[in-house]
């Protein structure tokens, strides 16, 4: 495909001189050459140098491709870096100049597309992605996306006060959109979004630090109890299952399977997942009688499902303390999924694997935080000193 290269540059000086006065400087790589800009490089106030390098298409026609200037870096070994790869890439019977006209936009309408065919749940990480993102990269080719350009947007929803976790929430999104791209074929190269493109996620510490004794889920409980017996008996699901809050507003009357004490969930993503409950439990959602197609928890007088926690949970959980917005140790709904969680660990009746499968963990990461509370030898051994000090004193 690159046969006849080497006259190349003559070929290309004619044309190019006819056309638009430009001058192709050749190097000492073949197809690799530069020209003289118009503009000075700020740091040397010499005028600059773009790179470039040129390549046959499958139909022998000539073409161009700028690979960028000395001011930002590019060398000539960068330019002759690119033509390898991208020869690669022709070679291989794909073509780089489609790849690199796909933008982050394409990628995005192609992934919800395929999202809501699956069932999955993307309307909410879309509506973000509208929100705060969409106006900055929905444009953009996936391939000019660049470290600097990441950072630039978290950066600035930062400044809006938004939490490293919705922050982080975005960027997820954004990775899987790309991923989805390129396990497609719609697209070819490292993701940009992936820690192999040298960009790296938002850290967020969100583990919740609080959970309740005993006595104060008691509390809570007949508190709720008083307040809304139907909010009592989601906060009671979760302390007996570990479900999330949205896991239970997508609860269905069919889900329910009495002679297997199980429950048919929704969970993160759309995957459904099946989950064991008490008899007890699978007795107090049964008591509900729905009909089927029907939401076990509704909205008071609309027999829409329930969206969101009331405002009910937070005035109950006022009666056992609770600490400021932005603290580890401020008691949400999903304290109690955490208590559950937290009270299976102290027991020392599980294992931390035995923990991630109950909690429905898509990594042993997730459950680690747990691991403190695992029942451990480490202090007594600790008096192993204090004996060897003893029996040499």
């Amino acid at each position: 495909m690159d046969k006849g290269l080497p006259h190349v540059a003559a070929v290309a000086y004619i044309l190019d001189m006819a056309q638009d006065k430009r001058k192709y400087i050749s190097t000492q790589f073949e197809g690799v050459y530069y020209r003289i800009s118009t503009k000075r490089d700020p740091r040397t106030g010499d005028y600059d140098r773009i790179y470039c390098f040129s390549y046959l298409d499958p139909f022998k026609k000539l073409h161009w491709k700028t690979v960028g200037r000395h001011s930002e870096g590019v060398r000539v070994q960068t330019a002759r870096a690119a033509r390898v790869e991208f020869l690669a890439e022709l070679n291989a019977g794909r073509n780089p100049v489609i790849n690199e006209a796909v933008t982050v936009g394409d990628a995005v309408d192609a992934y919800v597309a395929w999202a809501r065919t699956e069932g999955k749940h993307v309307d909410k990480p879309l509506q973000q992605y509208d929100k705060h993102i969409r106006p900055r990269i929905h444009a953009v080719p996936i391939s000019s996306v660049t470290t600097g350009m990441l950072t630039t947007i978290r950066d600035e929803l930062s400044r809006k006060m938004m939490s490293p976790q919705s922050v982080h929430h975005h960027f997820s999104f954004l990775r899987r959109v790309i991923n989805h791209a390129i396990r497609t074929n719609r697209w070819n190269g490292i993701n940009p979004v992936a820690s192999q493109g040298g960009w790296k996620m938002p850290k967020v510490d969100n583990g919740r630090l609080r959970f309740f004794t005993p006595s104060e889920a008691k509390i809570l409980l007949d508190e709720l109890a008083q307040r809304s017996p139907q909010l009592h008996d989601m906060a009671l699901l979760s302390l007996k299952t570990g479900l999330r809050a949205t896991e239970i507003f997508k609860l269905q009357w069919e889900d329910i399977d009495p002679r297997a004490c199980v429950l048919h969930i929704t969970a993160k993503g759309g995957e459904r997942q099946t989950v064991h409950a008490p008899q007890s439990i699978i007795d107090m959602l049964l008591a509900y009688k729905r009909r089927p197609g029907e939401p076990v928890f509704q909205e008071r007088g609309t027999g829409r499902p329930i969206s969101k926690i009331s405002k009910t949970f937070e005035r109950a959980v006022q009666v056992i303390g609770n600490a400021s917005t932005r603290s580890p140790y401020r008691i949400t709904f999903h304290t109690v999924r955490h208590t559950f969680a937290s009270w299976l660990a102290q027991s020392g009746k599980v294992t931390l694997f035995e923990l991630k499968e109950l909690m429905r963990h898509d990594s042993l990461t997730m459950t680690q935080r747990y691991a403190h509370l695992l029942p451990s030898q480490t202090a007594k051994k600790l008096d192993i000193i204090d004996n060897f000090l003893e029996d040499h004193s």
